[in-house]
Order: C-alpha cells, then sequence, then structure tokens
C-alpha cells in the first residue's frame, strides 16, 4: 500500500461530509506540548448534556480520565489524525434500537494523493484501505487504553473515518465517509486473532456516505496495515516525557 496518502493534522483542510451526530473539530499543531493538548481534548468530547440517558452520562463521567488517555494517544501520537468535535464518548449507533452504547470516535484523515492514485482506485477499495489502516489501529487503541470495554453497559465500538476526494477546479472536495460499529466480544477475538477478518466484516455494522448523501454499501476487506506503528513524521517531536506504545 502507498504509505503517502495523509497529511499532518497541521495541514488538514475543510472538507464537506455528514456528521454522524458529530462537528466539525479545529485541528491542533503538528508540534504540541501536554497543555495544548487540554483545550481539543475538550472540544472532542461529546458533552455529558447531550447524552440522553442516564446510562450514558454514567459511562461519560467514570471513563472521562480514560477517553483523555486514548485522546493523548490520537493527539501526539498519530498527528496524521484529527478527532472530530464532540465525537468522542458513548454515543448510540445510528437505527439501533434501545440505549446501546458503544465507545466511539469520528477521525477526519487528510489524504494526500498528487497524482490522483488512490482517488482512481474503486470505492471499496478506498473504504478497506482507510479501515484497514486506521479503523483497526485506533479500534485497538481503544481495548488496550481503556477498561470501558469490560463494562456490561457498553455494547461495543464505533470508528468513523472521513477524508476528501478530488473535486472540479472551483469546487469543494466531497467527503467520503465509513462508519463501522462492531460488538466487544466479535472485535476482542479479531484482534486477538481467533476470528477471522472475513467473519469479522460479516459482524460488524457499516455506514457509508459521499458528501451529505448515503452512499451504496461496498464488499469491506480488512488486511494487516503496520503503517501508524512504523511511520516517522519527519521533524515531528513528541512532548518531553511522553511515549508511544
Amino acid at each position: 500500500m502507498n504509505s503517502a496518502w495523509f497529511l499532518p493534522r497541521g495541514n488538514l483542510r475543510g472538507i464537506a461530509v455528514l456528521v454522524l451526530a458529530f462537528l466539525l473539530a479545529s485541528p491542533g499543531p503538528s508540534m504540541a506540548t501536554r497543555e495544548d493538548a487540554l483545550i481539543p481534548f475538550e472540544n472532542a468530547m461529546i458533552p455529558l448534556q447531550k447524552y440522553s440517558s442516564v446510562r450514558a452520562k454514567a459511562l461519560a463521567s467514570t471513563y472521562r480520565p480514560e477517553l483523555s488517555n486514548l485522546f493523548e494517544h490520537i493527539y501526539y501520537c498519530l498527528p496524521w489524525l484529527a478527532i472530530r468535535k464532540q465525537t468522542l464518548g458513548f454515543p448510540k449507533r445510528v437505527g439501533a434500537q434501545g440505549d446501546d452504547r458503544y465507545l466511539s470516535v469520528m477521525i477526519d484523515v487528510d489524504v494526500n494523493d498528487p497524482d490522483g492514485a488512490f482517488a482512481a482506485t474503486p470505492r471499496a477499495h478506498r473504504v478497506s484501505a482507510m479501515l484497514s489502516r486506521y479503523g483497526v489501529h485506533i479500534m485497538r487503541q481503544m481495548v488496550t487504553m481503556t477498561t470501558a470495554l469490560s463494562d456490561p453497559n457498553v455494547a461495543g465500538v464505533g470508528v468513523a473515518l472521513t477524508w476528501s476526494m478530488p473535486a472540479a477546479p472551483g469546487a469543494r472536495p466531497i467527503g467520503e465517509t465509513v462508519a463501522l460499529f462492531v460488538d466487544t466480544s466479535s472485535l476482542i477475538d479479531f484482534l486477538g486473532g481467533r476470528l477471522p477478518p472475513a467473519e469479522f466484516v460479516n459482524r460488524a455494522k457499516f455506514t457509508f456516505w459521499e458528501g451529505e448523501n448515503s452512499a451504496p454499501a461496498v464488499k469491506v476487506d480488512i488486511w494487516e496495515d503496520t503503517f501508524n506503528t512504523t511511520y516517522k513524521l519527519k521533524n515531528y517531536e513528541l512532548p518531553k516525557g511522553y511515549k508511544c506504545n
């Protein structure tokens, strides 16, 4: 896979996409201190008053420190990604019945595709590549950096990824978005190698958008992609004392 289809957080361009009850976040600097992350973290969290149930408010309060750790990992260790405003928390899956809550986040990926090679691939491939590279990594961090998924009031995880596609001269880029929601046991079995990727995909719930319009479903494939654990951003320095595991 081409390892260059992103730009650092400091270079994020505006894109037009549907917000899954999420709003656009302001990107932070590519060189940051821990103090710099405090306000972006507050912006990234779903406000307590926006939760519609006692269960959801309790989850948001109980796991706030762990959400902070997850945010810091993305903010410092994955500076090529940006968390959308008010998307980190425990929303319901769109269209779900009852009050099932998912540890969820929405991520913007800015695509660096100067020759158009990535945009020229089929939409199914673009969606699969984004989920394989970024979605799986974020879900893995949710499992390893929080204890929320052992809470019986958390049904699973949700990750939404959005990126912009080329547009005609003078027009705004059109965003593509994929959201994946999956139950906790299926995710843990998949990450532990006990559930094949194809079966994991079968168990997950997907939604797709082009701009603000729903898009047809595509066949999703998941493969191993070690980009986030091996890539080093040139001239980027972590805050003193901070380590990326």
